[in-house]
């Protein structure tokens, strides 16, 4: 952020990357960001099991073993995480963008 309280939109969305919520975080909207890390953080919670039955068969050379139910839920939950990221990336992308624009208005 600079002087004037404009935001890099490459910046938010690079934060977003590396942890969905901080791009939101970056651009002030706190409520927001807290209620994605704690997406992020149930769906990881409730991926744990599964994951650690996965990767059990996949240490013993056996993943066509895995069974079905925890297949569909580690797939639904990788879906999952991927969904919050992708949103996450763009709201901070946009949200940015937007303050600027905003900024932008408030000095013609």
């Amino acid at each position: 952020m600079n002087k004037e309280g404009r935001k890099r939109p490459w910046l938010a969305v690079l934060l977003s990357l590396f942890f969905p919520g901080l791009g939101q975080l970056y651009n002030g909207q706190f409520a927001k960001a807290v209620s994605i890390f704690a997406l992020v953080i149930i769906v990881n919670m409730l991926s744990r099991e599964p994951l650690e039955i996965f990767l059990q068969f996949a240490d013993a050379g056996a993943l066509g073993d895995v069974p079905r139910d925890t297949l569909t839920l580690v797939a639904g939950y990788s879906l999952a995480t991927l969904f919050i990221a992708g949103i996450s990336i763009y709201d901070a992308n946009v949200t940015a963008k937007k303050i600027n624009l905003e900024i932008e208005e408030k000095r013609s």
